[in-house]
């Protein structure tokens, strides 16, 4: 826009100066013949230059209007004409503006048919979205019984673990008590044996210390294996509290990635809008620099007007 301001200025104080000029100046103006290539003039201020141009007719605000460009390699049928210094660069700088153009409506389809590939994608997949969400919500529920289920036979498992803790802890006590006691008998039944002189009176006391001693030894034999074998279930136990952890621990994970999923299936439908805004704005920009090279068009034979 303040391209158009300014070559629209230009040419009013263009028109301006010609109206100022001597009359030795005002027969030099766009159209006007010329003799030597590149010799240039001013007229009031503007300057003109010999160029090779062609004569053109266009439609300029609904009217009309005669206008001379400068000629390329291609051109036929040129002829020498002055023509306004502006009018030359704004010439130059439509053709750029125009191959621009041309590349850019080349990128542009070719972006427009990718992004609209990506929203039949990702229109493809919100169809089964609700589906997965659904099944992914219902997993997780499922996995949040069972990790209750898990979380609770913990403090069960820990009861047993104490209370086995205890009870190897007394039954210890008591192999302690009843190897004291029988240490001691064994010492006493060894005295007894000794006193050969008085062996026949204590001969009952002998028989009933042995048969004492022979029911300790068992006695303690079945409380080592009654500790082996609770120590044996401790483990067991204490193997399942870690089993426990390790599988809630794991419940837990397949939760979180289930959730994670959940939250990119909601992104799916912003995904959508935000294509549908690139495109627009794609679409938009290729519109924007097609008027733009409508302004500098009518800003070139604005400039180019014959008589300007």
């Amino acid at each position: 826009m303040l391209r158009k301001v300014s070559t629209l200025s230009i040419a009013g104080a263009l028109i301006a100066g010609m109206l100022l000029s001597t009359p030795a100046y005002a027969a030099v103006s766009n159209g006007s013949t010329c003799t030597v290539v590149n010799k240039t003039t001013k007229v009031s201020g503007f300057t003109y230059k010999c160029v090779t141009a062609v004569k053109s007719s266009v439609t300029l605000d609904g009217a009309k209007t005669t206008i001379y460009l400068p000629a390329t390699a291609k051109t036929k049928n040129a002829k020498k004409y002055y023509l306004a210094a502006d009018c030359i660069t704004e010439t130059t700088s439509f053709a750029k503006s125009e191959k621009e153009l041309a590349t850019l409506e080349i990128s542009t389809a070719a972006a427009l048919v990718e992004i609209d590939a990506q929203i039949a994608t990702q229109n493809t997949a919100s169809a089964t979205v609700q589906t997965q969400i659904d099944a992914l919500t219902k997993e997780n529920a499922d996995l949040a019984i069972k990790i209750k289920e898990q979380t609770d036979l913990i403090p069960i498992a820990q009861k047993e673990v104490t209370d086995l803790t205890a009870k190897i802890a007394t039954v210890t006590k008591q192999i302690d008590d009843f190897t004291i006691i029988l240490n001691s008998s064994k010492a006493t039944l060894a005295k007894l044996k000794l006193d050969t002189v008085n062996a026949a009176k204590n001969a009952a006391a002998i028989t009933r210390l042995s048969t004492a001693i022979n029911q300790l030894s068992t006695s303690i034999t079945s409380l080592k294996s009654s500790n082996s074998t609770s120590k044996i279930q401790m483990q067991s136990v204490n193997g399942s509290i870690s089993k426990y952890n390790s599988s809630i621990m794991q419940l837990k994970s397949t939760v979180s990635k289930n959730l994670a999923s959940i939250e990119n299936s909601k992104k799916i439908s912003s995904t959508i809008a935000t294509l549908n805004k690139t495109k627009e704005l794609t679409s938009s920009q290729l519109q924007q620099a097609r008027d733009a090279l409508v302004q500098t068009k009518n800003s070139r034979n604005l400039l180019c007007s014959a008589g300007l």
